[in-house]
Order: C-alpha cells, then structure tokens, then sequence
C-alpha cells in the first residue's frame, strides 16, 4: 500500500497520522518550530531506531535516520521539516534543505476548530486544532516495511509529544 499519492498530496506518502490537539495553532506551531520536539523523541523512544539530528544553529542541516546503528539496515536521509495552515496552499519551512528534491518531507498541517463547552456561562469556547503528519517524498522511493511500521509509530509519538508542549491558550 506504501507509497501512497493521494489527489489531496501529490507527494508519495508513506506515513500519516492525524490528532486531535486541543490547543491554538499557534501554540502549536512554536512546539513544532522547537528543535528539542525532534530530539526528545529521540530520548523518548531510542529503542525504535529513529533520529531526528536538527542543528538549530543552521536549520538547513536536518536529516533523519532509519535503524539502529548495529542493525542491517540504517539509512541517513536528508529531511525537510515544515507546517501548512489547512486552506492556505503554502508550507512554512522550519528546518532542512528546502531545494533538495531527494529530501525527505515531514509536515504538520493544521486546521483549527471551535469547541463549545456547556456551562453555566453559557457557551464558552475553547481552541482545539486538528493537526495532520505527513511523511513523505517528493521523488519516489520504495523503502523497506520495516520502515512503515516505524515512522507509523514515530509520527504518534511525535504528535503525543507535540500535544504535551503545546499550551492551551
């Protein structure tokens, strides 16, 4: 079933995951622009064989690496980090090369949502986002299984990670 193009994503996907997270956008988009979120997934989950290396000093060096460092496999890919308001069309880049079209694509999409609470104040309304990670590539390629079941696991981690830095504003 991997890769995957959706019309709605013209990039090969090769793994999404999709949360509710109940907090603003912009709450939200100062987690995702951290470079510590991608690191402590590291620390999170070492065992997974999965690193985010982000120099936040030069966001344009980013990659990601697939598998343990005495497994079969390891693969050191470059990765282009970035964010989409739904509706907007245009990706705000956060870090990696942006112009490498072999690069590896990991996006957050966010769609904002109104969420009535009942109480004797009559209706207040708290920010809740649906928020959407993408992983994916511009080019086409085909990687082992191995590595669906891991960047499946890795983007609910990091949209766990991602709920807890965000504050509810």
């Amino acid at each position: 079933m991997f890769p995957h193009v959706s019309s709605a994503h013209p990039r090969p996907l090769f793994a999404r995951h999709r949360r509710l997270i109940h907090a603003p956008s912009e709450a939200i988009i100062g987690a995702w622009c951290d470079p510590a979120l991608f690191t402590s997934l590291d620390t999170a989950a070492p065992h997974m064989g999965l690193k985010f290396s982000i120099d936040p000093a030069a966001t344009h060096l980013a990659s990601i690496t697939l598998g343990t460092p005495h497994g079969d496999i390891q693969e050191r890919l470059p990765l282009c980090i970035s964010y989409q308001r739904a509706g907007s069309g245009r990706e705000q880049y956060v870090a990696g090369p942006i112009d490498d079209s072999y690069a590896m694509r990991l996006c957050l999409t966010l769609s904002p949502t109104l969420h009535l609470v009942a109480s004797a104040d009559n209706g207040l309304s708290t920010s809740r986002t649906y928020c959407s990670l993408s992983f994916g590539a511009r080019r086409a390629v085909v990687y082992p299984q191995w590595a669906m079941q891991l960047l499946a696991n890795a983007l609910w981690l990091l949209a766990e990670e991602l709920a807890c830095r965000s504050p509810v504003g």
